[in-house]
């Protein structure tokens, strides 16, 4: 990250910040990240294992079930027994073995026997049990199959439950066929098989087809709610989530113990995943906070410890454009650096308020001079005035004309300046009220009885003195040339205004003197007021011109 492209010092210090915490918060999300799916591996290993224990604890009571009804049925076939003997030998396996219901023998072509505890299992029970495993799916899945054709299941008889063990095989010279068959108590498995000890909210259980419970753990063997809506089958070792029947969602193991249908089924309660979930959370957002709130606090202290002194002077800098300017904070709170450029900018600022304070006073000092002067010209013009009326009224008829015209133009001066300085200092002159002035003055003293020239003007229109003094000269000498050779009977100057920024002067008489403007003097007039002719004289018209204000 380029921090040069943040414009401001709070921005570029949040922006190393930024580089800093970014890469801890990425290695932290990939730590808990890696750390959960470790962990969740190790529960899918532990549930597999667990079901895989179960597994082979019921193969290894299946096992030796097996050998026992191999040997009794081998001892039958050794001695040749006769239906007597095998019949004493059944039922001392019967009597002598807690748990073993029901054992069929027959070894060759001799007939076979069975027997039952206290008949609690009849012989057409047996029989009917023996052509049913005939025709069963032999187990092959497990040690076991090499000694005999063996099958493996389970059947209710009466409201009783029993393991059932069948084994065939073919023995001797002449391949006699020797074939038992052992009937188990599912309760004396349950009591004598220890299926091992289960952890809270695990169940653990022999059943068959995902739809009959054998034995169970952790649930009563008549509770059905614990097995899932969606089954799994096959010999291999499972596990998936699925629904229960009771409607809670749970993880699920299974694997076959004994073809085609009988499985060791496991469910377990998810609290180990959301354990594993919830330290996840903990683990990837107690870091995240820790930063967010390490940012935060980061920030707090560059806003008071930087941020807010920087401000200070900025606020202090800009008011000195102001009429109110105000020093920057110094305070003994602040780094040593940025007082020290505080003192220095308070420095510069009191030095500059006492160079502008000598300044405001020299200037106000000259601004009483130039004004002090003005008046003297204005005065001084007003004596020139009074001495030329003086003269003028003490020549003849001949030579008034002269001083008047001369008088005419020293009293425009007088007048230009006494409007300028109206308000004790230079300003502007408003056109109206002064060529109104000027015309009546010439109206008095060129030709008195009738006022024989007027002049209009916008109201609201000013020009600096520099150039109402020409503008005023030009109607004196505009009513000078009229008035030789004869007397006009009417002269008219007009201002108007015209284009944004100009005005137009428009100069009209009744006697069709064209010349009236056409001196040297109407001439050099019309240039130093900036006048540029728009239209050349015609009828009564003098002309007209284009004046920039």
């Amino acid at each position: 990250m380029n921090v040069t492209a943040f414009r401001t010092v709070r921005g570029r210090l949040l922006a190393l910040m930024v580089l800093v915490i970014v890469p801890i918060a990425v290695i932290t999300a990939v730590t808990a990240v890696a750390t959960y799916r470790s962990v969740l591996s190790s529960i899918e290993a532990s549930q597999l294992q667990t079901v895989g224990h179960f597994a082979v604890r019921t193969r290894v009571w299946y096992r030796e079930s097996l050998r026992v009804v191999l040997a009794a049925t081998a001892s039958v076939a050794a001695v040749d027994a006769s239906a007597e003997q095998c019949l004493a030998i059944a039922r001392r396996i019967v009597g002598d073995n807690l748990g073993v219901s029901a054992i069929a023998i027959r070894a060759g072509e001799r007939p076979g026997c069975s027997a039952s505890q206290d008949d609690i299992v009849s012989a057409e029970e047996i029989r009917g049990v023996i052509e049913t495993y005939r025709t069963r799916t032999r187990t092959a899945t497990w040690i076991g199959a090499e000694l005999a054709d063996t099958s493996y299941g389970v059947i209710l008889l009466g409201a009783r439950r029993f393991m059932v063990i069948y084994a065939r095989r073919a023995n001797g010279p002449h391949n006699q066929v020797m074939e038992s068959l052992l009937l188990v108590s599912a309760d004396i498995i349950d009591r004598a098989f220890d299926l091992g000890t289960v952890n809270p909210g695990v169940t653990v259980g022999i059943v068959r087809d995902s739809s009959e419970v054998v034995v169970a753990r952790g649930v009563n063997e008549d509770d059905m709610s614990w097995l899932p809506v969606e089954g799994r089958s096959g010999p291999q070792l499972q596990r998936w989530v699925s629904a229960s029947r009771s409607g809670m969602t749970a993880t699920y193991g299974s694997q076959l113990v004994a073809e085609p249908d009988l499985y060791v089924l496991a469910r377990f309660d998810q609290q180990a995943e959301r354990a594993a979930f919830l330290q996840f959370i903990a683990l990837l957002l107690t870091p995240l906070v820790t930063l967010t709130v390490l940012f935060a606090v980061y920030s707090l202290a560059i806003d008071s410890n930087i941020v807010r002194w920087i401000r200070g002077i900025e606020a202090a800098a800009v008011a000195r454009a102001s009429q109110q300017p105000r020093l920057a904070p110094v305070e003994p709170t602040m780094p040593d650096d940025m007082r020290r450029v505080s003192e220095a900018f308070n420095a510069l600022v009191t030095d500059q308020a006492e160079r502008v304070e000598k300044l405001n006073l020299t200037i106000g000092a000259n601004r009483h001079l130039v004004r002090e002067l003005h008046h003297r010209v204005k005065n001084s013009l007003q004596v020139v005035q009074s001495y030329i009326s003086l003269a003028r009224r003490q020549q003849d008829a001949a030579h008034r004309p002269v001083l008047a015209a001369i008088e005419a133009k020293v009293q425009v001066l007088s007048s230009a300046y006494r409007h300028a300085l109206a308000l004790g200092e230079m300003r502007p002159v408003e056109l109206r009220p002064f060529l109104d002035e000027v015309c009546g003055m010439l109206n008095g003293l060129m030709q008195a009885g009738r006022p024989w020239i007027s002049a209009v003007a916008p109201e609201d229109v000013a020009l600096v003195v520099d150039r109402a003094i020409p503008l005023g000269l030009l109607v004196v000498e505009i009513a000078s040339h009229a008035m030789q050779d004869g007397h006009a009977d009417h002269v008219a100057v007009e201002i108007t205004c015209g284009r944004a920024g100009h005005l137009i002067l428009s100069v009209i008489t009744d006697d069709r003197r064209m010349g009236a403007v056409e001196t040297k003097i109407g001439l050099g007039l019309l240039r130093q007021i900036g006048a540029t002719r728009t239209e050349d004289a015609a009828g009564t018209s003098v002309g007209r011109w284009d004046v920039p204000l």
